[in-house]
């Protein structure tokens, strides 16, 4: 039975693959600031002896490294989590004396604007446009440009392209619509509150995405970096038409000034090739079920609040 150490079991991502690993047969453990679950150390990932000893504890053939921060109103945090968690991460597993395989979550984010209308390979320049991105690009070069070229560490990085799917926390756009529709509905409002919905994005379920990690932790290459994408630009504007057709109310859109990021990347849509050509992955749910699911998952969601 294959071992994994999941950071960030608790969050949107981990849950679902924790769920995937434990499905297929894997022995799932994890690691999370907080957690409730079963088989996880609960600890600060900047903390390297609390770190240490989950890898020593749980002695992993994969690490599936998802712990980090997304959004954040102080851009030291993202540095502090993104990159110093990520360099406590692998200095412990060098002073572990394992080797376990190595699949680092980073972004699309790292493209910045470097985007247009052509699917993104994994080749093009990266152009960072905020302290995220730069987080995560530092994480990358921290991984593969001084532990697998040093230290010969087998790791592999996941750019994921933008995620949906059941779980998705409020603080992302077609996530933020759905808890406004399930709202909506059961109190009457007709008003959906937005940001941009010009942007265009390339949307991803996050159960296909799950998929994806396990087959680059069984057989992707180390030293390699895989996007996770549909290739397939879609207006932010259609994602949230497409919600709001799914409800009975009848409902508005209004675009709140506040709410519309200066540095937000008009286009942004990625090739996943690379990973189609080397494990056979494509996507495979669509857009639509994504998305119903998504509002179905903040219907429940908000019913059982009000219930409370």
């Amino acid at each position: 039975m294959p071992v994994a150490l999941i950071t960030g079991i608790s969050g949107f991502v981990g849950k679902h693959l924790q769920q995937r690993l434990a499905g297929q047969g894997w022995q799932v453990y994890g690691f999370d600031v907080r957690s409730g679950m079963k088989d996880v150390f609960v600890g600060d990932l900047t903390d390297r002896a609390v770190i240490s000893h989950a890898i020593s504890e749980s002695k992993p053939d994969v690490i599936i490294h998802l712990a980090g921060v997304i959004k954040s109103a102080a851009p030291e945090i993202f540095y502090k989590v993104n990159l110093l968690g990520t360099l406590a991460l692998l200095d412990a597993v060098v002073e572990s004396g394992l080797h376990p395989k190595i699949v680092a979550a980073s972004s699309s984010a790292v493209y910045g604007r470097k985007s247009g209308e052509r699917p993104i390979s994994e080749r093009v320049q990266l152009h960072p446009v905020t302290d995220y991105a730069v987080s995560k690009v530092a994480q990358e070069a921290a991984a593969l440009r001084y532990y697998y070229d040093s230290y010969a560490l087998p790791v592999m990085i996941v750019r994921m392209f933008n995620l949906l799917g059941p779980g998705q926390p409020a603080d992302l756009a077609c996530s933020a619509f759905a808890r406004q529709i399930a709202l909506a509905e059961r109190s009457g409002q007709t008003e959906i509150v937005t940001g941009n919905l010009d942007a265009r994005r390339d949307f991803v379920d996050v159960r296909d995405a799950v998929r994806a990690f396990e087959l680059i932790a069984q057989k992707g290459k180390p030293g390699q970096i895989y996007n996770v994408c549909s290739e397939r630009g879609v207006a932010i504007r259609k994602c949230l038409r497409e919600m709001m057709s799914m409800s009975t109310n009848q409902l508005s859109a209004r675009v709140d000034a506040d709410r519309v990021q200066k540095d937000d990347v008009p286009v942004q849509v990625g090739s996943y090739q690379k990973l189609r050509k080397a494990m056979g992955w494509s996507p495979k749910i669509s857009l639509h079920q994504s998305l119903t699911d998504l509002l179905n998952d903040w219907r429940v969601r908000v019913a059982e609040v009000e219930s409370k």
